[in-house]
């Protein structure tokens, strides 16, 4: 039996125990020097975990990455995916963050209509997803957020910030129809 395969994209200097740091720039992590705009230099469906700490928002198109993620991860493979909330000052005070995500975002990639993304029949299920906030004034945030995400994102979220998103995917692979 093989070691699972786990990837670390764009690891920069932080390295995963079991985990290939892939990674464009040269960093004391990086295992495997590829640029995440282009196809992965993995086979089809021969990873079994991804993981994404704070790089999603640096890239230029989303759905890309997606559709690659999707390409080289096997049937339910896991993919974590951390980024900082819209809401935060750390999603606004870094330049060359591109993207401001919400708790909903990733819901996109679930949908059957936009599986174009992933390649036409396949898709990821949100295993699960974390909101966290910070402070005293997160606290109240937190709270409102128990009650309704929608409700928090549509109406309070700019008042009562949030922190850091998290979310796990399920890759799901379905011959084409």
């Amino acid at each position: 039996m093989t070691e699972p395969l786990r990837l670390n994209l764009g690891c920069g200097g932080k390295r995963l125990q079991g985990f290939i740091g892939v990674d464009r720039y040269p960093a004391p992590a990086v295992d495997v020097r590829a640029d995440l705009t282009r196809p992965l230099p993995f086979a089809d469906s021969t990873v079994d975990e991804i993981m994404l700490d704070n790089v999603i928002e640096h890239m230029p198109q989303i759905p890309p990455l997606m559709q690659e993620m999707h390409r080289v991860a096997r049937d339910g493979a896991r993919i974590v995916i951390r980024t900082p909330h819209f809401t935060s000052l750390s999603s606004w005070r870094d330049p060359t963050h591109l993207h401001h995500l919400s708790y909903f975002s990733l819901d996109h990639f679930t949908r059957a209509q936009v599986a174009h993304y992933t390649s036409q029949g396949h898709a990821f299920e949100i295993v699960s997803r974390r909101l966290s906030f910070g402070g005293l004034m997160g606290n109240i945030g937190r709270l409102i957020f128990l009650v309704s995400p929608l409700a928090y994102e549509r109406t309070w979220c700019f008042m009562f910030r949030a922190s850091t998103l998290e979310f796990v995917l399920r890759v799901v692979k379905r011959p084409h129809a």
